[in-house]
């Protein structure tokens, strides 16, 4: 008796249109696609940062403070409307220029080559690992953030410093003067001054933020709620804003007063720990979070809904 093997349909159609497939949407080689991603996530990144700006200073000289939590001086507005008054409107967009580097360093390698460190990462596990589990995600990110961080800590620096508040007058002309004179007070040591804070701060935000949107996007496809678009982008990204932002605020505070400590009055990452919670309180670490959140979240829908229109126009599938 012959039996007869039939192929489905589906099959057929993928054997015969390779580009068709999802996996396998554009004819670009992976190498093309993966510097297109680069490029997408650091020009998105910089959008998302032009736009957020505001709300970062802001932010900044919150977590610097050191009075009372919760006290109104220290709420948002009241910093907002203290900066513009003393120091004009423009004191909004401090850092400016060294927030752009920074993200074409920061964002470019830890949103642009986490598909890169996801697929090499699914390849070498031999399929231990599956491309839809959080395991998988949270390694590929966690890698990618933890060189882009580090790599970009001295345009971090910079930017934190010209954020920061000097009742003595501004001690940086720009932002070419702000890296020679970090250089002159102690060479590449100063400017990589909180690089552990930074690094531990870039895997945790990256981690809760990427992930968090990769996974309710798929979620939310898998379960027909919604379907690839504005509305799908949208969604996963004001949930992964809000997620992010409670993970990341208070290594944010750490960071923040490591990067502005120029006297070394704090002895590394856990004496300022110390220090913050015996002279205010473990609730100092979520200072600034009202900004926080509003620059993370506004930060993370400029940049994912940018980046996934970014793909598009250059041929590549969707995160």
């Amino acid at each position: 008796m012959t039996t007869i093997t039939v192929s489905p349909l589906e099959e057929k159609v993928s054997q015969l249109e390779p580009v068709a497939s999802p996996a396998r949407p554009s004819t670009r080689s992976d190498n093309t696609q993966y510097g297109l991603k680069f490029v997408g996530a650091a020009v998105s990144n910089m959008v998302a940062s032009a736009v957020s700006n505001p709300l970062d200073i802001i932010k900044v000289r919150q977590q610097l403070r050191t009075q009372t939590p919760g006290a109104r001086a220290n709420a948002f507005w009241s910093v907002g409307l203290q900066m513009a008054r003393t120091e004009g409107i423009s004191s909004l967009m401090g850092g400016f220029t060294a927030s752009m580097l920074r993200e074409i360093v920061y964002s470019g390698l830890r949103l642009g080559s986490y598909e890169y460190f996801k697929d090499k990462i699914y390849t070498a596990s031999n399929g231990a690992l599956t491309k839809e589990g959080l395991g998988l995600k949270v390694v590929a990110a966690s890698i990618a953030a933890a060189i882009g961080s580090a790599l970009a800590n001295p345009a971090d620096l910079v930017k934190v410093r010209m954020q920061a508040y000097y009742p003595e007058g501004r001690p940086y002309r720009n932002t070419p003067h702000a890296f020679a004179s970090i250089w002159r007070e102690g060479g590449l040591r100063s400017l990589y001054r909180g690089v552990d804070a930074t690094t531990v701060r870039g895997i945790v935000l990256s981690t809760s933020q990427i992930c968090s949107y990769d996974q309710v996007k798929q979620v939310l496809k898998r379960r027909g709620i919604l379907e690839e678009g504005i509305g799908l982008h949208l969604t996963a990204s004001l949930f992964a804003g809000l997620v992010c932002s409670i993970t990341s605020n208070p290594v944010d505070v750490v960071k923040v007063r490591l990067m502005t400590d120029k006297n070394r009055q704090l002895n590394g990452v856990l004496d300022c720990i110390k220090k913050i919670i015996v002279n205010e309180g473990p609730l100092a670490f979520f200072k600034g979070f009202g900004m926080c959140w509003g620059r993370l979240g506004t930060h993370t829908i400029v940049s994912f809904i940018a980046f996934e229109r970014i793909r598009l126009l250059f041929g590549i599938d969707p995160m």
